[in-house]
Formats: C-alpha cells, structure tokens, sequence
C-alpha cells in the first residue's frame, strides 16, 4: 500500500496537520469524549507526535533519508517546542 520511502514524510505532513488542527479545535471540544483532562493541542503533542516521530525516524535510518530524520525527531519534541514558545499546551 505504501511504500517504505514515502512513509518519513507523510509522517512529519500528518505530524504538523494534527498540530494546525489541534489548534484551531477549541480547547474544551473534547470534554464529552476524554473527560476534563487532556486538551486537543496536549493530546498530540504529548502522544502522537512522538509516536509518529518514532516510526517515521526508524524509516528514515532504514531509507537513509537524514533530512526527514531530523524532521522527526523534531516531530518527536513538539511538546517541549510548543512550550518553549508560547508557554502553553
């Protein structure tokens, strides 16, 4: 279905979609499904990003693909990023 070269960099596209998504979602839009807890933005910056991260960095070490190496492993520290620039998740 798809191929191994393709995978790092529909990882790192879907990585940054859920992030633009998750931040135009209103923070409380989720309360109903999830509880009072973990709002959009901290689910994927917490959870997915770093699993996407990590499957995308290990296709890219077996396709040596060192660019989108380095785009995931930057996908994989979206929450210390989103932190350090707007104090909030």
């Amino acid at each position: 279905m798809f191929k191994a070269k393709r995978i790092p960099k529909l990882t790192v596209i879907l990585g940054l979609l859920l992030v633009i998504i998750a931040y135009i979602i209103p923070y409380d839009s989720l309360e109903s499904i999830v509880g009072q807890g973990p709002r959009p933005m901290g689910i994927v910056s917490i959870t997915i990003n770093p699993i996407l991260g990590l499957i995308g960095s290990g296709f890219s070490i077996y396709k040596k693909q060192w660019f989108f190496l380095l785009l995931n492993i930057i996908l994989i520290f979206t929450f210390f990023i989103l932190i350090a620039m707007f104090g909030f998740v």
